[in-house]
């Protein structure tokens, strides 16, 4: 059989009339191709980060995004939800980001990915990467669609940011609205953007990014003006001096250029990120054995690690972990509202799968008032 040669204008005439709708199938199962290759790997939660042979729902999601479509997705579950576009459970398609409130706080506690049939893939803590029901579509909800918070859909925009320049014509108007008003050196921030999608749209990394506006957050607001080009500003002040609202000026007027006042909503992640460092330099000095922090504790973003015998924790200022504390026995503890394993597990210096172990529970599900029988050593 004869191979047709397709003159080479004919197949650029044939990319360029793909709708967007069949790149974003296309991209999608991509994704879910290349998670349902992982099937059966174990679950280790704070797996690392790219780790091939074991994760947690994050690195799990984090790992299949970079693999398959080279999209750099942050570490943890709520820090992705913000990223891409947000759909409605009833629009979600292959490859989609579905995000679940575990817990009831109306937080976001777990991430998969959705392929299709009311069905998701993602790597849980008893059964490691796997397929489960979702979405039943019955008179009954299955356990995660009771959880269900919301999804977003990240191949669309990683498609529209890896398209060429002659193509913009099939963008989506909103696409075309930002790109419009975008110059060779600034783009005017809209409502719905993200530094994410920025970065994406104009070819670089939200570091960079960043970088150049001197922001020391993931924070913008609408009618900003960013750089997109040039010379990063220079650095005169402190990471905690970028913001002068009143919420933020104590916590500016503590820090100095090797410390940062921990605030409401801070994580490790997110402060090792503001600040250039990785997580596990950030606990090694500041002498931290768990990701545990919270409010008003002064963390050091650089120098020495402190001797063992100079480390202490001060709880007693966390007035929500002080109570907590107070309930606990050696051998038990008694569940409170808002309360999660993983939370548990932290304050007694254990994992999750040796608290579950140790109480015979099968999924992560737990409930005000219940009892659970801590292990007395780590194991």
């Amino acid at each position: 059989m004869k191979k047709m040669i397709v003159p080479t204008a004919l197949v650029s005439g044939l990319l360029l009339s793909v709708t967007s709708q069949q790149a974003l199938a296309a991209s999608g199962q991509d994704v879910v191709n290349q998670a349902m290759n992982y099937q059966g790997k174990p679950y280790k939660y704070g797996a690392a980060a790219f780790s091939e042979s074991e994760f947690d729902c994050s690195s799990f999601t984090q790992f299949i995004f970079s693999k398959a479509l080279n999209v750099s997705l942050p570490r943890n579950s709520a820090a992705q939800a913000t990223v891409g576009t947000e759909v409605s459970k009833s629009q979600v398609q292959p490859g989609d980001l579905l995000f679940f409130d575990t817990t009831g706080d109306g937080g976001i506690h777990h991430v998969g990915i959705y392929i299709g049939n009311g069905q998701m893939i993602s790597s849980e803590i008893t059964v490691g990467v796997h397929i489960t029901n979702v979405f039943s579509g019955g008179g009954s909800q299955s356990y995660w669609e009771s959880k269900f918070k919301t999804a977003r859909r990240v191949a669309e925009s990683a498609v529209n940011a890896s398209a060429p320049a002659q193509t913009s014509n099939s963008a989506s108007p909103a696409t075309q609205e930002k790109t419009a008003s975008t110059s060779a050196s600034s783009y005017t921030v809209k409502s719905g953007d993200s530094l994410w999608l920025i970065a994406n749209h104009n070819g670089m990394s939200v570091s960079k990014l960043k970088s150049l506006n001197g922001l020391k957050s993931n924070t913008i607001y609408p009618g900003q003006v960013l750089k997109l080009s040039g010379t990063a500003p220079a650095k005169t002040q402190t990471a905690a001096s970028a913001s002068s609202s009143p919420d933020n000026s104590s916590a500016s007027s503590s820090a100095s250029a090797t410390t940062y006042t921990v605030r409401s909503g801070d994580s490790l992640w997110k402060i090792a990120s503001e600040n250039g460092i990785t997580v596990s330099a950030l606990k090694s000095a500041n002498g931290l054995k768990s990701d545990v922090i919270y409010p008003g504790q002064s963390l050091k973003l650089s120098g020495s690690a402190p001797s063992s015998s100079s480390v202490t924790v001060k709880q007693t200022s966390y007035n929500s972990k002080s109570e907590k504390a107070s309930s606990l026995s050696a051998s038990d503890y008694k569940v409170k509202k808002g309360d999660s394993l993983w939370e548990i597990a932290m304050l007694h210096g254990i994992t999750v799968n040796q608290l579950m172990r140790a109480n015979n529970l099968s999924s992560t599900l737990i409930y005000p008032g219940q009892q659970l029988d801590i292990p007395g050593s780590f194991v």
